[in-house]
């Protein structure tokens, strides 16, 4: 991963964050708020992959 796709992935992370914390989730209901929380995770556990790949490469 280069340092592009690590800020992009954390923009993602920030915004996603915002999105739950916000009150939009409460207006737009339970099935949005889910939908964001697992965005949130499969994008969190691809950044720790791929930071960790980074790192300890093959």
């Amino acid at each position: 991963m280069d340092a592009t796709q690590i800020g992009l992935g954390t923009a993602l992370l920030v915004l996603g964050g915002l999105t739950l914390a916000g009150p939009a989730t409460l207006v737009s209901g339970p099935v949005t708020y889910l939908l964001t929380a697992a965005t949130l995770c499969v994008t969190g556990y691809a950044l720790l992959v791929g930071v960790g790949r980074n790192q300890y490469p093959n």
